[in-house]
């Protein structure tokens, strides 16, 4: 009967561990993918195929983590409940670092319910709601890093830390390029001669003959 136990154990512990990668991974691979789309790096032609790797990767990540979360509820040893799963910084055993993992799942599910409903939030709206996915994935990360029984082991070191630089870099880099764009675009209603004065043209010199 020991034997059964610690077995069953190990199945659930095995099974938790691997959707918890899973879903980390398919969440960066999301995260990548739609900083991506609003950079340099994605030519128009390409831009398709990286919009279906961004949708696609966002639910099964957010799949695999409702996967995590719910077979926790079967293990004997730690004791998780439904309310210390779904209540962050509820849960007996660490509560902080499961709680970061729980708001992580909220802030997924939200960026994934807020482009199904695009049309009715508007553009606005749905891009506050969209930067959700930043801080959903930091949280994911730590979460992973702080409280995974893997995390101990350098494969899983090197690749929290380097998902994590290649988030940091490309986020960085989508954020430089787009103040560098919005510097060089040309002022609206402003003409430059080659001796560079500029003529400011008000909108009364716009007349119709």
């Amino acid at each position: 009967m020991r034997m059964n136990q610690i077995l069953d154990a190990l199945s659930v512990w095995t099974t938790t561990r691997a959707a918890g990668i899973t879903s980390y991974l398919f969440l960066f691979l999301s995260t990548i993918a739609g900083i991506s789309m609003g950079s340099r790096l994605i030519k128009n032609k390409a831009k398709a195929t990286v919009l279906t790797i961004h949708q696609s990767a966002g639910w099964f990540g957010f799949l695999f983590g409702m996967m995590h979360g719910a077979v926790l509820l079967f293990d004997q040893y730690v004791g998780y409940s439904v309310s210390g799963l779904l209540i962050p910084f509820t849960a007996e055993s660490h509560p902080v670092l499961t709680g970061m993992g729980t708001l992580s799942f909220y802030m997924c599910f939200i960026v994934i319910l807020s482009s199904d409903m695009m049309k009715k939030l508007g553009k606005k709206a749905w891009k506050m709601t969209h930067m959700l996915a930043f801080p959903g994935y930091f949280l994911a990360l730590l979460h992973g890093l702080l409280i995974g029984s893997d995390s101990s082991y350098p494969w899983a070191q090197a690749m929290y830390g380097a998902t994590g630089i290649i988030v940091a870099g490309l986020t960085v880099y989508r954020v430089w390029t787009a103040k560098k764009d919005k510097r060089d675009a040309p002022k609206s209603g402003r003409v430059t001669y080659p001796q560079g004065k500029p003529i400011i043209l008000e909108p009364s010199d716009y007349k119709v003959r």
